[in-house]
């Protein structure tokens, strides 16, 4: 007598969910000197030194600079920390 291992075969499907992200748009702005915007980036979003620069940078030449890419519900909190921090700044979602 043979006995077969036999397994049967099980089919899944995975439907995933991805959670819509948001960014974070710094401005420009006339009022806050550069040292303010990069104490104020390396606050909020916990930023290296070099990336807070370089956010600042591109803002003050071209305009506007994506400070963060994240979920909703940080994007919120931090532009509004931006915005008591005296800076414009907004979330979209991308």
């Amino acid at each position: 007598m043979t006995i077969k291992n036999a397994r049967p075969q099980l089919e899944v499907t995975v439907q995933v969910s991805l959670e819509r992200m948001y960014q974070v748009i710094l401005f420009n702005d006339d009022v806050n000197d550069a040292d303010y915007v990069v104490e104020c980036l390396l606050s909020i979003f916990s930023h290296p030194l070099s990336i807070a620069v370089k956010i600042m940078l591109e803002a003050h030449e071209s305009g506007r600079a994506i400070a963060e890419v994240e979920s909703k519900e940080l994007a919120i909190q931090h532009t509004a920390a931006l915005h008591r921090a005296g800076l414009d700044a907004k979330a979209e979602a991308i």
